[in-house]
């Protein structure tokens, strides 16, 4: 039931709608035949008194041995008759039945002479009757019975039955009902389709979002609860794009500032006479220089407005592991399947060239493999070195942080590569991760979510 049930709002409401209407048509219907069944019912017990009187009068006047042909000529489908020695209404008290009374009062005979019995809803006398072609839903059921004393002592047994069958879905019942389900449907679908359409605009341009595209604010329309969302969206994305600007201007201001003091001190520190502090303020100088160049280049990177395109990511892997050869790092592809995806291409090179260098500085080697795995593109960099504890597999990606102790950028960056490639994959909705690997070593993974219609071609950018 739940495999079967629609994902979807239109789905469920048309769902819900149409069970509606079956329950509603199918309660009608049992009123219906409920009231009918015992609109007969009552018809039948008022049909007894003219059936019976003149049945009775008519065997009072033949002999005993005519009475079986008697009884035979007045039998009607709804009207069973039989003389037996014993009456089939045993309970005496019924002779009070108002229809008992009017019988006797008719026949002219004592009120104790005729007995009835009304059937239940469940037709008392029902399991009495043979079923009706094998069907017992079919099976009749009995109205009335009736028990009357005749002169010679035996007892004229009659039972009422009902010759209407209770009624089936009749065809013009059945076609309206498919009428009115198809009109229902179609009036939820468009209400629903015109109600729900600018939840998938929404939907559509917060994908966007977290891919970091620019996104246009949306048209507020629709119902009151989905203008008030796309206008809770619409504000959202104007605060995040402020607090963004505002983040990559005061950092590129920051990075900017410090030239000059920099600058300042390395003029100083060349007019000192102690030529090992000199050396050692220098060396500190420069470290404090490239960290400086960095958080411009970061700043730089968030700030530029690449365009998203699709792009052969396979073909990007592969060019920009062929560069990184060439430089002399030992970088191989092993792995690579035609993937496309939606990427801000120099963006996501860069961050695939940190995560090579980063296996190839502590590593020695870099073996890159891309493959798929369900709606995303995995980038595996797989290097030979000490790997890293894991209790700081996270810690690694804060900017400016390093395991090295001894901070020499002989031995590493200034810490900012893996936080530069996690910020570039989480714009795009994708995602870095660092696991050991158990056979020794280090793997990242650079997660991107694949393109709508992902088709192995050429490159787009």
């Amino acid at each position: 039931m739940i495999r079967l049930w629609p994902r979807t709002l239109a789905g469920r409401l048309v769902a819900l709608a149409l069970l509606a209407v079956a329950t509603a048509q199918l309660v009608v219907w049992w009123v219906f035949v409920d009231e009918r069944h015992w609109a007969l019912a009552r018809l039948g017990r008022e049909r007894i008194v003219e059936q019976l009187v003149p049945a009775v009068r008519l065997l009072a006047a033949t002999r005993p041995d005519e009475h079986e042909a008697v009884i035979r000529a007045l039998a009607t489908p709804s009207l069973v008759l039989a003389i037996d020695r014993q009456p089939i209404v045993t309970e005496e008290a019924n002779v009070r039945h108002p229809l008992a009374r009017r019988l006797a009062r008719e026949l002219g005979t004592q009120p104790r002479g005729v007995r009835i019995e009304l059937a239940t809803r469940e037709g008392r006398f029902a399991a009495e009757e043979e079923e009706d072609e094998g069907k017992p839903w079919r099976r009749p059921r009995v109205i009335a019975a009736v028990s009357i004393a005749l002169p010679d002592g035996r007892w004229l047994n009659a039972r009422s039955v009902p010759t209407a069958p209770v009624p089936a879905l009749a065809r013009p019942y059945v076609a309206m009902l498919a009428i009115l389900a198809v009109l229902l449907v179609a009036a939820v679908s468009l209400g629903t389709r015109r109600a729900t359409r600018p939840l998938a605009g929404l939907a559509e341009a917060a994908e966007r979002l977290g891919r970091g595209e620019p996104v246009a604010p949306l048209p507020e329309t629709g119902p009151e609860e989905v203008r008030r969302a796309v206008a809770a969206f619409n504000r959202m994305q104007e605060r995040l794009s402020r607090f963004i600007a505002d983040r990559t201007r005061l950092l590129a201001a920051l990075g900017h500032d410090l030239r000059t003091p920099i600058t300042s001190l390395r003029l100083r520190a060349e007019l000192l006479d102690d030529e090992e502090a000199k050396q050692r303020i220098v060396e500190t100088l420069d470290e404090m220089q490239r960290m400086v160049e960095s958080t411009l280049a970061f700043a730089r990177e968030e700030a530029q407005a690449e365009p998203v395109r699709e792009t052969d990511l396979a073909a990007l892997v592969e060019g920009t592991v062929e560069d990184l050869s060439e430089l002399g790092l030992d970088v191989r592809l092993v792995a690579s399947e035609p993937v496309v995806a939606r990427i801000r291409s120099a963006a996501v090179r860069r961050a695939l060239r940190n995560l090579i260098e980063n296996a190839v500085r502590y590593g020695k080697r870099a073996r890159v493999g891309l493959v798929r795995e369900g709606e995303e593109a995995v980038v595996r960099v797989d290097d030979d070195g000490p790997g890293i504890p894991v209790d700081k597999l996270e810690e690694v990606f804060e900017p400016f942080v390093r395991l090295d102790p001894s901070r020499s950028t002989e031995t590493g960056g200034v810490g900012l590569g893996l936080a530069i490639a996690r910020g570039i994959a989480r714009a795009h909705g994708g995602e870095v991760s660092l696991v050991n690997r158990p056979e020794g070593g280090l793997r990242a993974c650079l997660r991107l979510p694949l393109a709508t219609s992902n088709r192995p071609g050429p490159a787009r950018s």
